[in-house]
């Protein structure tokens, strides 16, 4: 009777466990840790699908959907990959912090797109998603035209970085930092100039380009509430782009965190992954 105690025990844990066991690729790119985890179709000769995330403040590239999202992931044909968009996270920031919807992060994610384009077998249009801290180079990767989009998913994602800059003034070190002005607040009046050329909330309004939809799910945490400045500040992004040609989805599935990985499942029920 224990023997079969523990065969059955030792199923039950593989099965828990089996989404781990999926090919993955570490590598760096200018010196930037980067990862690929491959979709369980995955072949040279048949293009794949390819979905980027852009992680949060305090993550990095080994940030994953959560289990059941991600092994929906690969199963239907898309593989993941994210790149360090952020090299420090936390006090004291160092003066290369990187980030918030700067340059150098936006940089980052379209090398990411460029290597994995160049050196795998993916069609070149993309799934990008941003949480939070992300989602302001999501928007941005929306705007341009660097890299063609299928579609964009926002995981409880900043709505526009002057809404966080006026909402959370915690913030402005680490956003200080980013952009390259004095700590004291000497510079912050280069603040407007920054949110019209970074600003993914400023971009699209001042875009012709037909926009991608975009689908936005999020946790009510304090984050969402005061930083964010609610469903309200989501509301008035959503009503900019669908000027623009998107279909914007505005999802929550409760009382998880802002940019909780369950909500990755809300993007599997609203068939996102499916073809």
């Amino acid at each position: 009777m224990n023997i079969i105690r523990i065969i059955i025990a030792i199923g039950a844990i593989l099965s828990t466990t089996s989404c781990t066991n999926y090919k993955e690729n570490f590598f760096k790119l200018d010196k930037n840790k980067a990862r690929i985890i491959f979709s369980n179709h995955y072949s040279y000769k048949t293009p794949g699908n390819l979905l980027i995330y852009i992680h949060g403040n305090g993550q990095n590239h080994l940030q994953n959907p959560s289990e059941k999202a991600l092994k929906f992931i690969l199963e239907n044909n898309y593989s993941y990959a994210s790149i360090d968009i952020q090299d420090g996270s936390k006090e004291p920031f160092t003066n290369n912090n990187t980030g918030w919807g700067n340059d150098e992060a936006y940089n980052r994610v379209l090398s990411l797109y460029q290597y994995l384009i160049t050196e795998y077998k993916f069609n070149r249009e993309v799934i990008v998603a941003g949480g939070s801290m992300g989602g302001l180079t999501m928007g941005q990767i929306m705007v341009r035209d660097d890299i063609p989009l299928k579609c964009a998913i926002g995981i409880g994602p900043v709505p526009s970085l002057k809404t966080i800059w006026e909402q959370a003034p915690q913030r402005r070190t680490a956003i200080r930092n980013a952009y390259k002005l004095d700590m004291s607040g000497l510079e912050d009046s280069k603040m407007d100039s920054i949110f019209s050329k970074n600003d993914w909330f400023y971009l699209t309004q001042s875009t012709n380009k037909d926009l991608v939809d975009l689908y936005i799910y999020y946790g009510v945490d304090e984050v969402f509430e005061k930083d964010f400045g609610g469903l309200s500040s989501y509301q008035d992004l959503a009503g900019i782009l669908e000027s623009r040609g998107s279909n914007v989805t505005i999802k929550t599935n409760g009382s998880t965190k802002h940019a909780d990985d369950s909500l990755y499942e809300l993007a599997i029920e609203d068939g996102v992954f499916i073809n």
